[in-house]
């Protein structure tokens, strides 16, 4: 079984460049209207965001599957400081295209975006 993890191997492969460009690509970003997510996750059924944004709760942020294993979501928030993880088939992650961390109550580390 293959696993739905996200990597830069894999994002390497579909987006058909190197690591700069893909770093380019993937991560947390502020765009007009809010901040986009967006992540590589090929052999993903499903991907979601769970943060500060939405209680946690993962159900509530599903990312859309786009052409390659790109998965992509936009939402308007504030100005303020948010932590996230990715939610990859059920499992917890931080996000690996976002150097911006910080060590969580479980012992794991939670993306950190901040918005302007």
């Amino acid at each position: 079984m293959k696993s739905s993890k996200l990597s830069r191997k894999s994002a390497s492969k579909i987006s058909g460049t190197g690591v700069k460009k893909v770093t380019e690509q993937f991560g947390v970003r502020q765009v007009k209207g809010g901040v986009e997510f967006r992540a590589c996750c090929p052999e993903a059924g499903i991907v979601q965001v769970a943060g500060d944004f939405n209680n946690w709760q993962p159900q509530q942020t599903p990312m859309r599957k786009l052409r390659g294993g790109v998965w992509k979501v936009k939402l308007p928030l504030s100005a303020g400081s948010y932590r996230y993880r990715l939610v990859v088939d059920g499992k917890w992650q931080h996000d690996p295209y976002n150097n911006a961390t910080e060590l969580n109550p479980y012992g794991e580390l939670n993306s950190v975006v901040q918005v302007n």
